[in-house]
């Protein structure tokens, strides 16, 4: 088993967790969550990180391809996998969603220096939600952080915290 902690453990939108560790197996299974408060002594064997520990990244484009074009009636579906718009995006009322058409955590970091000024109009929140949290809803998959769940976590580093937003170096990396 290995345990993870940082500033906050986004789990869901309604569900943002402070102070807690989370103990996950080989397989990426999720055995436990805990919140050090609970707790006489700091837990032994805890990697403690600086940021926001999240679930996967989701592409809706890697699970449903051109049925991704669809969501736009029903979400502010934005495709990031090829081109990125040079424009502030701005809140429409509907949630939020974010397709970098990968996972893969480098591609993502080379294009947040570009994203943190076109999303300033969301919080880093908001962020996560729209590439972890809803794409995994709609494609049926159940990655979020909650025991018996199996997800790679993710950990968001370089986090504008007082501000509650991405950075241009805010950064993400996989914790197993």
């Amino acid at each position: 088993m290995i345990r993870f902690s940082s500033q906050l453990v986004f789990c869901s939108p309604q569900q943002i967790l402070r102070r807690t560790v989370i103990e996950q197996n080989e397989n990426n299974t999720i055995a436990r969550i805990f919140s050090l408060d609970e707790s006489i002594a700091e837990s032994a064997q805890t990697m403690f990180y600086n940021g926001i520990i999240s679930s996967e990244i989701v592409s809706i484009k890697q699970f449903s391809g051109d049925a991704a074009a669809q969501l736009h009636s029903d979400y502010q579906y934005i495709d990031f996998s090829e081109v990125i718009p040079l424009k502030q995006i701005v809140p429409t009322g509907k949630t939020l969603i974010l397709d970098f058409g990968s996972n893969n955590t480098d591609e993502i970091n080379r294009k947040f220096s570009v994203l943190a000024s076109i999303l300033v109009n969301f919080s880093i929140v908001d962020i996560i939600a729209a590439v972890t949290y809803y794409p995994a809803m709609i494609a049926g998959k159940t990655n979020s952080i909650q025991e018996n769940n199996s997800t790679r976590l993710l950990l968001w580093e370089n986090i504008d915290f007082s501000n509650n937003r991405l950075m241009e170096k805010t950064r993400i990396r996989f914790l197993s």
